[in-house]
């Protein structure tokens, strides 16, 4: 019934689109600006580094895409690639540490999605750090700064000749190209910052790019640009220029700090008046974070274009960041009590208490705690390269192309210190997180065994309890071959066209990650290895003693009996084989093109067990655009597509954590027998193209999918493998197992609305005023618990179905900008708004975790001196807006994250 009501709406929908396509039909085709639609021979994949030019590109296309140049990514104070796709429609964004990471589209989890980078695949780096749904598939686009890109195009349908990966839509990234190189360039930025939160420099700038076409004539250097007269020469070289490349290189560093308070609550406490007990809490994280991040990118490419007929190239890139963090944690551990929670590195059991309202203030707790300092020292790499070989060429009607490539996407962990300093086991403690869930209160009391009041900062109450390392090196490869061919056959009239190729994807991943541990220091003290406690979080909370990370190393690197062991590694080879057909033709304001695309996939992965899996799928598509003016289309489009398992999902290996809560262990399972989620998606668009890069467009979508990947959580759950896992401290512990199985169908269907507008008819000098805005509403739906196997931890939904949002999903996101672009000035006040999404199941809908809202609010100003010179200046995270986690509702927060405002300014030079 839910599916009738949609498909009736949609349909409403579509008249309604029509019905307005008629009314402004007689202003579109009078407008100027972007060109009429022109068929173009294949797919675009690449963007333009001007506004205007992608807005034209994007009309033009024969399938519904979002065109973003380099010109408008520099408009906006982004860091990487992933906060400049959050501008575009239909995207929300994914942050993590303060930057952009992951990127939703259309609401769907950033693991269902495809990208590409010159259109070559490009791969994970981290598989256990992905977004929600915990597929391991999903991009970190923080990895590719946004001067290593000419531009960004978001396929939000796509075409036969395009991979079958992309359920919500893929994104493209375009690097910088050498086959289009008029004359001689050299560009550049440089700048420096300041990030407040803990009184750091940064973040510096620089990038570097130039290119040049040439050629040689009689053994003299031949330049195109230069203004010299060139003549075309004869034979098969016959372009007197016929070499061009081009290389880049960007280094953006940055030392962010990080103020986040954590906490994890007594699941299973029933609330039974307004005294807060559901408040009640295990641990309290109090948590300090310094990062240095540098984040880097080379890259370059060589064409050689002897004739108008062919033309040949070879493109390589390397970018990614290295990143080192000092964490400061003061954690107030077992505020439950502890009787059944042996600490994981000590064996230490905590006392048997039991938390009771405060007797002063009926809504605060008495408890004891066992208050803890803790150490992480870390350094990871993440990296991405992508290597291709490739050429074009045209005989008569005749035109093929083809590539060779090699994707690489690397995730080292060199060093990753922890160390653990226990105080005195049964603190007394009150607390109070009720009247004021985000700063909550604390207050260390005496009793009988404890008659003096303990002093967090006291480095002296605090004992070295262990010290352990642990590393990782995960890898991702893929070498693929694909080919093209596109002729003229004339079924209809003379735009007739077929298109037909292959390609072969051969993918390999390994996981290997081991864990050391040495706790043959106890007696350390954390006087001799600390400096003075912080205050942090605006002044509410002391961050506890501050850890040497140098000391921690060489008392570490001092033992020499630490035994290795495995840390749950795993491998898995991925090849998929394809090939496609596809047609299209014009028939009067009519575009068509349909096709179909088949991928055979042959997996097989590797761990606790070993596991095979082959399958062939069918993508057929069709797609059609009518041109109601020149500037003014609509677009109705039918499309299908695939998302394979993820491979934290199905990888053959089990662990536990023993540290969550008390008395309970979580088992995280793979199931190596999952299906992929195949989808097919119904859209429609009217799209009306305005002067100076001007759009205004509405676009409904309706996706439907099979076999939808979900996490299934069970709680209490016992059986010879689970005790198997379980350290001997803890065999007693209850069981929570976390899997993921097909659920069957799901859907995501939602409206798309994007306007932007320069208004040139203002008087001077206000003609440079313009607004710039996009919204995108979507519902979407699947079965989030089974009622036969999903057991209730607060509710009473006792033999329920119960249905969600889709993992990642945000009802709401949209971005707004009020800007001016005018005498060589430039100014943008930037908002972004992503509404709350499900982050990770918790076994019933009162333990999911959520990410919340957010509303961030950037402003970016430059001034042109010259035509070779401009200075800029950019204040990013002006609202300071917390990355804020909770669980059920928002009265249980889990995380809040703060970061503060950066500020940036600096120079950009073209020449």
């Amino acid at each position: 019934m839910q599916g009738s009501k949609w498909a009736v709406g949609f349909c409403a929908g579509a008249s309604v689109l029509v019905l307005a396509s008629a009314a402004i039909a007689a202003d579109a085709a009078d407008a100027s600006g972007a060109s009429a639609g022109v068929a173009v021979e294949g797919v675009v994949v690449t963007a333009p580094r001007q506004e205007e030019k992608a807005r034209v590109r994007q009309l033009q296309a024969p399938n519904l895409i979002n065109v973003q140049a380099a010109e408008t990514i520099e408009k906006y104070p982004d860091f990487n690639a992933a906060e400049a796709l959050g501008r575009i429609p239909g995207i929300s964004l994914s942050s993590d540490t303060g930057e952009g990471r992951f990127v939703n589209i259309r609401g769907i989890d950033a693991n269902l999605n495809g990208a590409t980078f010159g259109g070559v695949v490009l791969l994970n780096t981290n598989a256990g750090g992905t977004s929600a749904g915990g597929g391991g598939r999903a991009v970190e686009f923080d990895t590719i700064p946004t001067g290593a890109i000419d531009g960004i195009v978001v396929t939000k349908t796509r075409l036969p000749e395009q991979e079958g990966e992309g359920l919500g839509g893929s994104v493209e990234l375009t690097p910088r190209s050498a086959s289009n190189i008029s004359k001689p360039f050299v560009e550049g930025t440089i700048g420096w910052g300041y990030e407040p939160l803990h009184q750091h420099t940064g973040p510096f700038e620089g990038e570097i790019a130039a290119g040049v076409r040439f050629g040689f004539n009689n053994g003299h250097l031949v330049i195109e640009g230069d203004g010299q007269p060139q003549d075309a020469g004869s034979g098969w070289i016959s372009n007197p220029t016929p070499f061009s490349f081009v290389i880049s290189v960007s280094r953006k560093d940055d030392r962010r700090g990080i103020d986040d308070l954590e906490e994890s609550y007594l699941d299973g406490v029933v609330p039974t008046n307004d005294s807060g007990a559901d408040k009640q809490v295990n641990q309290y994280d109090f948590r300090r974070y310094d990062y240095h991040r540098r984040r880097f990118s080379e890259g370059g490419e060589f064409d050689f274009r002897p004739n108008d007929d062919h033309s040949y190239f070879f493109r390589g890139s390397d970018a990614g960041y290295v990143e080192a963090v000092h964490k400061n944690f003061l954690l107030l551990k077992h505020l439950g009590g502890g009787v059944n929670a042996p600490d994981p590195m000590t064996g230490i059991v905590g006392p048997s208490s039991v938390i009771n309202p405060d007797a002063t203030d009926p809504q605060g707790f008495d408890t004891t705690t066992t208050p803890t300092i803790t150490l992480t020292d870390e350094q990871e790499t993440h990296d991405n390269q992508v290597f291709t070989v490739g050429g074009k060429d045209r005989f008569g009607d005749i035109l093929v192309d083809y590539r060779a490539s090699y994707s690489r996407a690397t995730f080292n962990v060199g060093y990753n210190f922890g160390a653990q300093f226990a105080g005195p086991v049964g603190t007394p403690i009150t607390y109070d997180n009720v009247r004021n869930n985000e700063f909550p209160s604390f207050t260390f009391i005496t009793d009988a065994t404890h008659p003096t009041i303990f002093n967090p900062n006291d480095p002296n109450q605090y004992t070295l309890a262990g010290i352990n390392n642990s590393s990782e090196f995960d890898t991702d490869e893929e070498t693929a071959f694909a080919a093209n061919v596109l002729f003229p056959v004339r079924f209809i009239n003379d735009s007739d066209r077929l298109k037909f190729g292959g390609e072969v994807r051969l993918r390999d991943k390994k996981v290997d990650a081991i864990q050391y541990i040495n706790i043959s220091n106890p007696t350390t003290s954390l006087a001799t290895v600390s400096g003075p406690a912080n205050t942090y979080y605006g002044g509410h909370y002391t961050n506890g003693p501050f850890i040497d990370r140098y000391a921690i190393r060489k008392i570490y690197n001092a033992d020499t009996g630490i035994t290795p062991m495995d840390n749950g590694s795993f491998s898995a080879r991925e090849n998929i084989y394809s090939g496609y057909g596809q047609y299209t033709t014009d028939i009067g304001q009519f575009s068509f093109l349909t096709g179909v695309r088949v991928e055979a996939t042959q997996a097989h992965y590797d761990a606790t067990l070993s596991k095979s899996e082959d399958y062939t799928d069918v993508f057929p598509t069709a797609q059609v655009k009518y041109t109601i003016a020149p500037d003014l289309i609509v677009r109705g489009i039918y499309s299908s597509g695939i998302s394979r398992p993820g491979f934290e999902q199905n990888k053959a290996t089990s662990s536990v954590d023993v540290t969550t809560n008390p008395g309970t262990a979580v088992i995280s399972r793979g199931n190596p027998s999952l299906k992929p989620i195949t989808g097919n998606e119904f859209d429609l668009s009217l799209e009306y193209y305005m002067p100076h890069g001007g759009i205004l467009q509405v676009a409904l979508f309706d996706k439907e999918f099979d076999n939808y990947i979900a996490q299934r959580v069970q709680r209490g759950v016992k059986d010879a493998f689970d005790l198997s896992l379980l350290p001997p401290l803890h065999q007693n512990d209850t069981v929570v197992l976390s899997t993921n199985v097909n659920v069957g169908s799901a859907y995501a269907r939602g409206v798309e609305f994007n306007y932007h507008q320069k208004f040139t008819w203002l008087v001077k000098p206000l003609d440079g005023l313009g607004l710039d805005g996009n919204i995108t509403i979507v519902d979407s739906r699947f079965l989030e618990y089974d009622a036969a196997t999903d057991g209730p931890v607060r509710t009473s939904s006792v033999g329920v179905n119960e249905y969600g949002l889709l993992p990642g999903t945000s009802h709401v996101t949209w971005n707004a900008s009020v800007f001016y672009e005018a005498y060589g000035a430039e100014m943008r006040l930037a908002a972004e708004y992503v509404s709350p999404s499900l982050f990770g199941l918790g076994g019933d809908k009162t333990l999911d975790t959520i990410q919340g809202k957010r509303l961030t609010m950037d402003f970016t100003s430059s001034y042109e001196v010259n035509e070779h010179l401009k200075v800029y200046f950019n204040a990013k995270n002006l609202l300071n807006t917390p990355l804020r986690y909770y669980e059920g509702e928002t009265d249980r927060p889990i995380q809040r994250e703060f970061y503060d405002v950066t500020l940036e300014g600096g120079a950009k030079f073209k020449f």
